[in-house]
C-alpha cells in the first residue's frame, strides 16, 4: 500500500467530495471495498493503490475531517474561550453551533466508528477533551467575573458546559430533533448559560487584591 500521504487524502478527498458521507453507511458489516469504490465513484485499482481494507479509508476520512474541524475549533471557537462571563458564553455556544451545522460529515463519522470499530477512533479524543480544556480554563477564570462554586473542579465544569453546546446543537442539527428544548436556539442557549452562571458573580480581583494587601 502506497505511503504517500499527499496523493491518499488527494484519493480519500474523492471519497468523501462524491457525495459527502452517503457512501459511509456502506462501510457497515456485510460490505466490500468494491462496494465503496463503486459508490464514490473511484476506480478498484486507484483505491487499492492506496488502501487495503475499508478501515484504512475510515482512518483516512477521520484524518482528513479532523484537520478541517481542528482548523475551525482555532479560528472559530477558541476566540470565545476567555472569558466564563455570560456574553461569552453565549458567543462560544452560538460558534459551536455553526461548527456543528456546516460539518455534519464529521459527527457522523463517530457514530460509524461506534458501529463498525467499538469507537477506537475517536475515543482518544473524548479522553482528552478534560486536560486540553484546561488551560483555557485558567484563561478564562482569570477573565471573568464568574466563579464555580467552591470545591468544583474548574476543568470538569468547563467541560460540562462546552460538550453541553455540543450536545444541544447535534440534537438539533444531526438527529433533527429541532426545538428539543421547547425553544429556538438563541431562547436554549441563553438558558444553558444563565443556568451555569446564574447568580455566580465574584468581586472585582482588583478589588479582592487590595483587600488582601490590607489584611
Amino acid at each position: 500500500m502506497s505511503t504517500n500521504r499527499s496523493e491518499r487524502s488527494l484519493c480519500v478527498s474523492v471519497i468523501w467530495m462524491s457525495n459527502g458521507l452517503e457512501a459511509m453507511p456502506k462501510l457497515l458489516h456485510g460490505t466490500t471495498v468494491r462496494d465503496i469504490a463503486k459508490e464514490a465513484g473511484v476506480s478498484m485499482g486507484k483505491l487499492y493503490i492506496y488502501y487495503n481494507t475499508k478501515e484504512d479509508i475510515f482512518i483516512d476520512l477521520v484524518d482528513h475531517l479532523g484537520q478541517k474541524m481542528e482548523a475551525i475549533r482555532q479560528k472559530e471557537i477558541m476566540p470565545h474561550m476567555k472569558s466564563l462571563d455570560p456574553d461569552s458564553l453565549r458567543q462560544l455556544g452560538l460558534s459551536i453551533g455553526r461548527a456543528v451545522s456546516g460539518n455534519l460529515d464529521y459527527w457522523r463519522l463517530m457514530y460509524i466508528d461506534v458501529v463498525e470499530f467499538r469507537h477506537k477512533h475517536f475515543i482518544h479524543s473524548f479522553r482528552q477533551i478534560a486536560s486540553g480544556l484546561r488551560e483555557c480554563v485558567t484563561t478564562a477564570l482569570a477573565n471573568s467575573k464568574i466563579a464555580f462554586p467552591e470545591g468544583v473542579d474548574p476543568a470538569l465544569a468547563y467541560t460540562a458546559i462546552y460538550l453541553q453546546f455540543f450536545t444541544y446543537f447535534l440534537t438539533e442539527e444531526l438527529f433533527g430533533a429541532k426545538r428539543h428544548l421547547g425553544m429556538d436556539d438563541k431562547e436554549a442557549i441563553d438558558q444553558l448559560v444563565l443556568l451555569y452562571t446564574g447568580g455566580r458573580c465574584v468581586a472585582n480581583r482588583s478589588s479582592r487584591s487590595r483587600q488582601r494587601r490590607m489584611s
